[in-house]
C-alpha cells in the first residue's frame, strides 16, 4: 500500500508544481510548505518510503505542514519540516535511536513543552535519553528532563547538539542552512551539498555555490562523466561526485 501511495504522488508531481501554495505577505519563507515527500527525502538523503512512514497514520511521528487536497492528500512540507525530519534522521542513524523511543519521548516533548514541534520550538539535548530543557519560572528553576521514561530531572553536562554539525542557526536558534548528507553516518566533514529557504526557493545546490544539484544530475543522466561536469561548472570533482552520490536512487524498502 506504501509502494501504490508513492506511485501515485510521483504521478501528481508535475501538476502540483503550478498548485503549491504561495507565499504569503510577511510570512517567514521557511513556513513555506513547497516540498513533497519524495522531493524532501531525496534532498535530505533518506529513504522516502522510511521518511514517508513518518509522516503516516493515524498518530505519526511528524506532522506535515499542509496538505495538497486534489489528487489524493498529499503531504506538503516547509524548510522547518526539513528540519524536523533531518533531526530525526540524525538521532536515528547517528545515536541508534529506535522509532519507538522517538516516538515517546516526542509525545513527551509536545506535553511538556505545549509545542507541536518540541525538535524545533525548544533547546534539546542529547545524552543516553533525549532531553528536553525547560526555561525557569517563578516556581521552578530552569532544568533538563529525560524523555520516553518516568520523568527524571538532569544535570546539565557540556555536550555538543547531534545535528550541531549539520544545521547553521540564526542568534534566534532559527534554522538556515542544512548541509545534508547522505554518508553522514560515517562521514562527519564532508558538506557537499546543502539547503537554505532564501537560496533557489530553497532547492539542493552545491555548498558555497548557488548550482542546483538537480542540475549536475541531469547532466550525468544526460552520459556526461563527472570529470566533465566539474570542468563545466568549475567545481573540485570530489565534490561532484558526492553530490551525485547524496541524491542517488536508495532501496526500495523502508529501513
Amino acid at each position: 500500500m506504501l509502494v501504490s501511495k508513492f506511485s501515485h504522488i510521483e504521478e501528481c508531481e508535475m501538476s502540483m508544481l503550478v498548485h503549491k501554495p504561495s507565499r504569503q505577505s510577511r510570512q517567514d519563507v521557511r513556513t513555506l510548505p513547497t516540498y513533497t515527500i519524495p522531493e524532501a527525502a531525496q534532498i535530505l538523503g533518506i529513504n522516502r518510503w522510511t521518511m514517508g512512514d513518518w509522516y503516516d497514520g493515524s498518530s505519526p511521528l511528524l506532522n506535515a505542514s499542509a496538505t495538497y487536497q486534489n489528487n489524493g492528500n498529499i503531504k506538503l512540507l516547509s524548510f522547518r519540516d526539513l528540519e524536523e525530519a533531518y533531526k530525526v534522521h540524525l538521532l536515528r542513524n547517528k545515536l541508534g535511536k529506535s522509532m519507538q523511543y522517538l516516538q515517546d519521548a516526542l509525545v513527551d516533548a509536545r506535553k511538556l513543552s505545549k509545542s507541536e514541534h518540541p525538535l524545533l520550538d525548544c533547546k534539546m539535548l542529547v545524552f543516553k535519553r533525549l532531553a528536553l530543557e525547560l526555561p525557569a519560572t517563578k516556581k521552578k528553576p530552569l532544568r533538563m528532563v529525560a524523555l520516553g521514561e518516568p520523568q527524571m530531572s538532569l544535570y546539565i553536562p557540556d555536550v555538543i547538539e547531534t545535528w550541531g554539525k549539520r544545521i547553521v542557526e540564526d542568534d534566534k536558534g532559527k534554522a538556515t542552512q542544512i548541509f545534508p548528507w547522505k554518508r553522514d553516518d560515517t562521514d562527519d566533514e564532508s558538506r557537499p551539498v546543502s539547503i537554505s529557504a532564501d537560496v533557489l526557493s530553497g532547492r539542493l545546490v552545491v555548498t558555497g555555490t548557488r548550482i542546483p544539484v538537480g542540475v549536475l544530475a541531469a547532466y550525468s543522466d544526460a552520459g556526461r562523466s563527472v570529470e566533465q561536469i566539474a570542468e563545466l561548472y568549475k567545481l573540485d570533482v570530489e565534490t561532484v561526485r558526492k553530490a551525485l552520490e547524496h541524491i542517488g536512487p536508495e532501496l526500495q524498502k523502508a529501513s
